[in-house]
């Protein structure tokens, strides 16, 4: 180190000491204790030091050496130590409860603080800052010291990287999965030094044994399977590695550890004794956070797992268990990979996440079960038209022509309300001859009667019997030309307003009168459907026109005559309403709703499709 100030140097002894301690260190303690000694040797204004470096967790900073000694109070440094840590540049600040300088100074290795020196110093500011400069100068050994280490450390996870691929390129080799564990099984016991490695995979919560180094084959009921089976399950119900070695004898305090650490894996100190072995290491292979297998290594001759064996057998593992699960899900069969694959999803469905999915699915069972499992009214829905329970033609009585007309169709009308008239004037022409010719067979019978003349007085009496009978006849032709209703009602069809003068003949059709307050109601029902209808079920109608008044009805009859309409077929169904609206008119239309009892909601959305899927499979089926 480079003297740039004027200090009182150490006695030769002392410095030799540190300088022989500085050089001949064999860890990193002893290293930063001897620098430490020797920035202490050059400064005498030094009450206290230590070098601090990042604990193992990460979280916080720890001393790993200290100067006069390991037991130095240093407590009162920590907020310069935590203000150069959060500035990553040296701090020099004086206390105020003694005027001690405080310092600090950080230790950068590629813009990361890898450690820090901390001091409490007495004495001129020009003194404080020469200090600072000559740990400046110095903290290059600390952090060749820190390079070196994390040299080393990558060093060592490359070689332990580049074993792991290469035991992993052993497993990958081959395409079915018993040969795989066995060439792996090979492979580990002749890297790690073992005795013996086994592999074990599990199934349904239970380890079997699939493969023994330098074994082909084996019995499952051999005690040493056995007692390998057992120590794996520990290590599964465990879920963590187990390492339990047999303590040397006679060494006291470390047997009596050993022999406890075996009593807390019974099945492992049963494989000890069983295989005679010196060290047992079992770990797990996980997939994600499942379980699939175990690997059981052994040593024989006082040998024993240390922490590099550990690490590159867990790093081999979390590698392993992938190449194991492809290998399983390549050869399982359908029926098992289905049923894999309903396990895999139920477990996502009951875990801790996905849950949209699962409000999804709790959504589509809660669907489902209502459909299956709820049933309410189903109703038939049919076309519906409204005709007059009765309804009355009123035709032509006599041949004739339109004289006039009053009503037509629509119109509400009342018995006896003159509907329309014919035109009676050849009838009134008509009547006053044969009125004549009565009066002149009336007078001959007289006068047939006053001469005795009784032949005159037969004949004449039939002439005027005629007249008389044709005069009638004359009348009640008269009295009928008025067209008029048989009742109260509204009329249907028929409309002479535009065909006055026109000729009708004798029966002809002129006028449809339908009663008020009786009605018909004419449900046209999808062949499809109407085997569920049946008279006396119940129902409701909406007209059209009055659709807010939905009305009810009764089912009365179920006719067999068929219509086709748009390629369908529809059966007449009537019906009565218990009560028609004022409003109600014949020939009205709207849509009628037959109540037919219960049925799942399944059932009504799906029958009509599962009824047309019958007949297609049953026309294309031999």
């Amino acid at each position: 180190m480079n003297d740039r100030t004027e200090t009182v140097r150490p006695p030769a002894a002392e410095a030799g000491d540190a300088w022989a301690r500085f050089v001949g260190a064999r860890s990193a303690e002893d290293f930063c204790a001897g620098w430490l000694a020797l920035l202490a040797g050059r400064f005498p204004a030094l009450r206290a030091a230590a070098f601090l470096v990042e604990s193992a967790d990460g979280q916080n900073f720890v001393p790993i050496a200290a100067w006069p000694g390991a037991a130095t109070e240093l407590a009162r440094l920590g907020e310069v130590v935590e203000q150069a840590l959060r500035e990553q540049r040296g701090v020099l600040r004086r206390a105020e409860a003694d005027g001690a300088w405080q310092l600090a100074y950080p230790v950068l290795l590629e813009r990361r603080v890898v450690g820090l020196v901390a001091a409490e110093a007495a004495g001129p500011e020009p003194l404080m800052q020469a200090i600072l400069r000559e740990i400046h100068w110095g903290s290059a050994w600390l952090v060749d010291l820190f390079a070196r280490r994390e040299l080393e450390a990558a060093t060592r996870q490359r070689a332990q990287l580049g074993g792991v691929l290469e035991a992993l390129a052993v497993a990958l080799r081959h395409g079915k999965l018993q040969q795989v564990l066995f060439e792996t099984s090979n492979d580990l016991r002749q890297r790690l030094g073992a005795a013996r490695v086994a592999i074990g995979l599990a199934d349904e919560a239970t380890v079997k044994v699939k493969a023994f180094s330098e074994a082909a084959t084996f019995e499952s009921r051999m005690p040493i399977v056995k007692a390998y089976a057992a120590a794996m399950e520990e290590a599964y119900d465990g879920n963590g590695p187990i390492h339990v070695a047999a303590a040397p004898a006679g060494e006291g305090q470390g047997a009596a550890e050993g022999d406890a650490a075996v009593a807390r894996h019974p099945a492992h100190r049963a494989l000890l004794a069983e295989a005679g072995a010196s060290a047992v290491l079992s770990c797990p292979l996980l997939h994600g956070l499942r379980c699939i297998g175990v690997l059981t290594l052994e040593k024989a001759d006082g040998q024993d797992f240390g922490p590099a064996d550990h690490a590159w057998l867990q790093a081999f593992a979390a590698l392993f268990a992938a190449v194991i699960e492809q290998r399983r899900a390549a050869e399982r069969s359908s029926l098992r990979r289905l049923a894999h694959e309903c396990r895999k999803g139920l477990a996502a469905l009951m875990g801790p996440r996905h849950l949209v999915w699962k409000a999804a699915i709790a959504l589509a069972a809660l669907t489902v079960a209502i459909l299956l499992l709820v049933e309410i009214d189903y109703r038939v829905s049919a076309k519906t038209v409204i005709e007059g329970e009765v309804q009355q033609v009123v035709a032509a009585p006599f041949e004739g022509f339109i004289g006039a007309s009053f009503a037509r169709a629509g119109d509400t009308v009342r018995q006896g309300q003159e509907l329309a008239r014919l035109d009676d004037r050849d009838l009134r022409v008509e009547q006053a001859r044969w009125r004549s010719e009565r009066d002149q067979y009336d007078n001959k019978l007289r006068e047939a009667m006053a001469t005795h003349d009784l032949t005159a007085v037969q004949v004449v009496g039939a002439q005027l019997r005629q007249a008389e009978a044709q005069l009638a006849l004359v009348g009640e032709k008269l009295a009928r030309a008025g067209l008029k209703a048989p009742y109260d009602g509204v009329v249907v069809s028929g409309d002479l307003s535009q065909q006055i003068g026109t000729p009708v003949e004798l029966g002809k059709k002129l006028f449809e009168i339908a009663p008020l307050q009786s009605y018909r109601v004419i449900l046209q029902v999808d062949e499809r459907e109407i085997r569920h209808l049946q008279p006396g079920q119940h129902g409701k109608l909406v007209v059209t026109g009055i659709a807010g008044e939905p009305m009810a009805f009764d089912v009365a009859k179920l006719t067999s005559v068929a219509t086709a309409q748009d390629g369908r077929n529809f059966f007449r169904v009537e019906a009565r309403l218990r009560q028609a609206s004022p409003r109600l008119r014949p020939g009205m239309e709207g849509v009628g709703k037959v109540e037919v009892g219960q049925r799942r909601l399944w059932w009504i959305l799906t029958h009509s499709f599962t009824d047309w899927l019958r007949i297609t499979l049953w026309t294309w089926l031999p």
